[in-house]
């Protein structure tokens, strides 16, 4: 055997790797920077679509990466579409999971309580089949408070938004839970109990979207609190 040879081989191949590497690292930088730092899914997506990028994602990768940037554009079709699309691909359960939790709010938002109840379902069944559900169980616990609160109009998670947002350690998060807890108690018909939670919650929610909402649901009407 030509052992020089082999050895320069062997550091062809590594090399290769190691550049292979660094090539999809700073690819994965450059299309994180432009959608969640820059804001601009415009250049996300152009970026997305270029040679370098289809060399190192595959299509049902390059899918699961556009759903982000469709639902930052607001554009409801094309991320439809997407959702579909994902149904055609043979997925990691963990990254189906997290599809499904994107999809389960993004159906939500529409009221659509079939496409909803479909994609929740199976966030369920993906869930009850890790065997390690550590890394999940935030997730899936969020998503059920708000299926069950903001789509099936459920007042029984009253308590545990109430506990929450007292324990909650930023103003934010506190609010957040205050407003789930009041559109549990107008599910309950707890008016009075539901404006003055809305009260607390626009409190610790100032300066962010819900406070213009809060003020509208409270002055306009109440009735508001229950598609938002």
């Amino acid at each position: 055997m030509d052992w020089m040879l082999f050895f320069v081989l062997c550091a062809i191949s590594l090399g290769s790797y190691f550049l292979y590497f660094i090539l999809f690292r700073n690819q994965i930088v450059k299309l994180t920077g432009l959608l969640y730092q820059d804001n601009n899914p415009d250049a996300f997506l152009n970026e997305l679509n270029r040679t370098m990028s289809k060399l190192f994602f595959p299509k049902k990768m390059h899918a699961m990466m556009k759903i982000d940037a469709y639902l930052m554009k607001g554009d409801i079709e094309k991320t439809k579409e997407l959702f579909n699309d994902i149904n055609s691909y043979k997925i990691r359960s963990g990254d189906e999971f997290y599809v499904r939790q994107k999809e389960v709010a993004f159906y939500i938002e529409l009221n659509d309580v079939e496409k909803a109840t479909r994609a929740y379902n199976r966030m369920l069944e993906l869930y009850e089949s890790f065997k390690n559900k550590t890394n999940y169980e935030g997730v899936m616990k969020e998503t059920e408070y708000t299926y069950e609160i903001n789509l099936r109009h459920s007042g029984k998670y009253l308590n545990e938004m109430l506990d929450l947002a007292k324990s909650a350690k930023t103003d934010f998060t506190s609010g957040i839970y205050y407003y789930r807890a009041a559109k549990c108690y107008y599910f309950k018909n707890e008016t009075r109990l539901c404006k003055e939670t809305l009260a607390k919650a626009q409190e610790k929610l100032k300066g962010t979207f819900y406070e213009q909402l809060i003020k509208d649901i409270l002055e306009k009407d109440i009735k508001i609190i229950e598609t938002k």
